[in-house]
């Protein structure tokens, strides 16, 4: 099933499963919220509580950073002295396998699962069509040279690369203004506090924020594409691990159809921002796409 999650929640599938049950951790764990009180106005999304920071065992994951590549490997070989595996943020372009190897710095989480000498073993199993063809999962070796420049980001990212880094698990969590990150597991003490109140995750109140914003121009659809994107994934992988479950034939049916209108968001958003491109501005599909995933949201209800 990760295969269907985005390339933060993939990562953080690998890293749980090594001990734990990550399907039912990530599937129980999906809610879409939605704030809207970002200074230059953009949409904020929250895709998870409980947080998945927050590890089953009490421990913490955490942002570390560093300002060069030698200090960057000093702490991701403690990180594997402790763990035997971590989470490291890398630019998708500067990726072997990527099939996006130019423009703007791209976040992207990789599994550290593997280490001999000043080798590393890579595990990558995002898969998604984008505009640029089909990325496919990839694991390999890496030495330290090519995962340290991989590894190196602006100090200074846009600002939605800066929210979505923040939001990953769910919560904010700080994030250094530094070129190297990965995640540190530590103790409980660095637990994020409960998403605020500011918050919005009510159905009938996040769907019609959402409507408003995508109708309110193209730069705004553009703005969230990747975050409708991420939120339809999240929605499917869950709906589908509950389709796992037994439940009776009502439920599924209802579950079915959810799972079919969330996959149509990503596609009319897609073509609707393509269209803008060339001049024809289309928000009617997404506002469409939206109206039914709330219908057959407001069809299904609470799961449990």
């Amino acid at each position: 099933m990760m295969a269907a999650l985005t390339c933060y929640t993939t990562a953080l599938h690998g890293y749980l499963g090594v001990e734990w049950d990550a399907d039912s951790i990530i599937a129980r764990s999906i809610r879409l919220a939605v704030r809207a009180d970002e200074p230059d106005g953009t949409l904020a999304f929250s895709h998870h509580d409980p947080p998945l920071d927050r590890l089953p065992d009490g421990s913490t994951l955490r942002y570390a950073g560093a300002s060069s590549a030698t200090a960057a490997l000093d702490g991701l070989r403690e990180e594997w002295a402790r763990h035997r595996r971590a989470v490291v943020v890398v630019d998708l372009t500067r990726l072997d396998w990527s099939v996006r190897r130019s423009g703007d710095a791209q976040p992207h989480w990789l599994l550290i699962d593997g280490r001999v000498g000043g080798r590393w073993h890579v595990v990558d199993r995002f898969a998604a069509t984008m505009p640029e063809g089909d990325q496919y999962p990839y694991e390999g070796w890496t030495s330290d040279d090519r995962l340290t420049a991989a590894m190196r980001l602006p100090r200074r990212s846009s600002p939605s690369h800066r929210l979505r880094n923040a939001l990953a698990f769910g919560a904010p969590v700080p994030v250094p203004c530094q070129s190297w990150l990965w995640l540190r597991r530590g103790s409980s003490d660095a637990a994020t506090a409960p998403p605020g109140d500011r918050w919005s995750d009510d159905p009938v109140e996040v769907f019609e924020l959402l409507r408003t914003y995508v109708e309110a121009g193209p730069e705004r659809l553009a703005r969230v594409q990747d975050d409708l994107w991420a939120a339809a994934r999240h929605r499917a992988f869950a709906y589908r691990w509950w389709l796992a479950r037994p439940i009776d034939d009502r439920r599924r049916d209802e579950l079915r159809r959810a799972v079919v209108s969330w996959e149509s968001v990503p596609r009319a958003v897609r073509f609707a921002v393509e269209s803008a491109r060339r001049g024809r501005s289309r928000p009617a599909l997404v506002a469409a796409a939206l109206d039914a995933v709330r219908q057959a949201e407001g069809r299904l209800g609470c799961l449990v």
